[in-house]
């Protein structure tokens, strides 16, 4: 099998806050500017017209200001009047995509911090040269009781084919020190930043970020020593959100 490369870039877009318009324009021209195979978009909002076909998410207006990217918005939390916000995949119309498929997280209506919230998890299988990876993006509970619970969830619905390979990536309102993403090492995904750097990686807020809490976490996948190798990963100073982004390249090795 020849060797295969995928860049992903995992960004909270930070959409329900003001300004959307003018951080609409340097988000997408970050987006253009690093051209990732593979964006997983968090805090994505949307009008009530979205859900009957007509305007667009967010999501979609980045994908469309970037260029030549196709995008998929899945809605987490409804308001009353229709209005929603979710997790959106951005992905290059170059790249070819088997399947999209959606899954609701489970919710714990008695706990305040996670009841008022549906959180939802997007994956898309997408081939990359000769290979298939399975990429999913999700936007996790602030309840650390909830996180602890879904994390196992996402396990289960990233593990569509598991010598595939596959990408968890996100906004998970978590410290790396949170016992919940044992979980996901003891089944073999890897902390990409973790595993490139020593560097703490503070993530947020953006002007002087302390808090690691966005991740890309990757599954090699594989037989034989084959999989997906973490070639690199970098933080990115996307202006436009409170979030910095994560990029990660990965290589397919035979």
């Amino acid at each position: 099998m020849p060797e295969s490369e995928v860049t992903l870039l995992t960004q909270n877009a930070w959409g329900g806050a003001p300004g959307w318009a003018p951080r609409r324009e340097r988000l997408a021209r970050a987006i253009a500017d690093l051209s990732p195979d593979v964006v997983g978009l968090q805090e994505i909002h949307a009008e009530a017209s979205v859900a009957s076909g007509e305007g667009e998410s967010q999501a979609h207006e980045l994908a469309r200001l970037a260029g030549d990217y196709a995008a998929s918005f899945l809605p987490g939390r409804v308001t009353a009047d229709g209005h929603s916000e979710g997790v959106a995949l951005l992905i290059k119309r170059s790249v070819p995509v088997l399947e999209t498929v959606a899954c609701k997280l489970s919710r714990d209506e008695h706990d305040l911090l996670d009841g008022p919230h549906q959180r939802v998890a997007l994956r898309a299988a997408v081939r990359v040269g000769d290979s298939v990876l399975d990429a999913v993006v999700t936007h996790l509970s602030l309840s650390k009781r909830a996180r602890a619970r879904t994390l196992v969830e996402l396990g289960a619905f990233a593990s569509n084919e598991r010598e595939r390979g596959a990408v968890l990536m996100g906004d998970f309102n978590a410290t790396p020190d949170e016992a919940g993403f044992q979980t996901l090492a003891e089944d073999g995904w890897v902390d990409a930043w973790a595993h490139t750097s020593s560097d703490r990686g503070g993530t947020w807020p953006s002007p002087a970020p302390f808090r690691r809490i966005d991740y890309v976490w990757v599954r090699r996948g594989g037989r034989d020593g084959g999989g997906w190798d973490i070639r690199e990963c970098t933080r990115t100073a996307v202006s436009g959100s409170d979030h910095v982004g994560v990029l990660v390249r990965l290589r397919r090795s035979s």
